[in-house]
């Protein structure tokens, strides 16, 4: 680990990260430092639930971003499968649990039509459950181990900053507009780090990893692997080995915004394992 560290990283719960940027060091000159305090701003007003998730300290950006990877041993001893995402939703980092709802409330479209259909995990929820108590129990049965299951599930993300769902600062390109991509191409290292940490911790030299996003494949995938596209994806044809763990295999499957495709690739590339 390097001690001159751009970004660093603390898992303070079960689910949630604290981070810390060094803005110093990324944008060195007042200029630069001016223009992304500005862009910082318009970013901020963009979804309600940033302002509580991000912190300006100085030349610190403090911040909150989700991982959930389970650290108990598993009775049924099943194979480990990693699920990487892009990045988080600022509304599911303030309700302290992947994907916690869509729309007004509503079930996200990637556990009741993801990974229930797909045969990979049910942890779909009664609708008339207040959404904070159905977050809480599918956090709770996944840390737990408690679901019919042939993996033992982890999750993270492969950019760690949050942003909202729609809109013109949403998803990861609302992130690459916000710092730019030279700063970008800064911090990628340091997030491919944690999450290969993570990997190595979760997956113990066995077991499966689903990418989910393009930044997510292209930074997890090996030398000799083919880059991104989302015909490769969709075909499922993004196949290949964990950067620096030749003996995981890594998959790319499409972003879980085309549920059909998502779903039938992960099917697909799960079933037999």
């Amino acid at each position: 680990m390097r001690n001159d560290r751009l970004i660093t990283y603390r898992q303070t719960s079960s689910v949630k990260l604290k981070c810390r940027l060094n803005l110093a060091d990324l944008y060195p000159t007042s200029t630069d430092k001016k223009a992304f305090k500005k862009r910082l701003d318009d970013f901020l007003e963009s979804h309600p639930d940033n302002k509580d998730i991000y912190q300006l300290e100085g030349n610190r950006l403090n911040f909150e971003s989700e991982q959930l990877i389970p650290n108990q041993p598993d009775k049924k001893d099943r194979l480990p499968l990693l699920l990487v995402f892009g990045n988080p939703a600022s509304h599911s980092v303030k309700q302290g649990m992947f994907f916690s709802f869509e729309g007004n409330g509503k079930e996200h479209r990637f556990w009741k039509d993801i990974m229930k259909p797909s045969l990979i995990l049910d942890l779909s929820q009664d609708l008339e459950m207040p959404i904070k108590k159905r977050n809480q129990s599918r956090k709770r049965r996944l840390l737990n181990l408690d679901y019919e299951s042939p993996f033992r599930i982890g999750l993270c993300v492969f950019v760690s900053f949050p942003s909202g769902p729609s809109g013109p600062w949403s998803g990861i390109a609302g992130i690459n507009k916000l710092f730019g991509a030279q700063a970008m191409k800064q911090l990628e290292p340091y997030e491919r780090e944690r999450v290969l940490k993570a990997a190595k911790q979760f997956l113990n030299n066995q077991g499966v990893v689903a990418t989910f996003q393009k930044n997510a494949w292209e930074g997890l995938r090996g030398d000799q692997d083919p880059h991104f596209s989302v015909y490769l994806a969709k075909e499922g044809k993004l196949v290949g080995r964990l950067n620096g763990m030749p003996e995981i295999h890594l998959y790319g499957i499409p972003p879980t915004r085309l549920s059909g495709h998502c779903r039938r690739v992960l099917m697909e590339k799960m079933n037999g394992k």
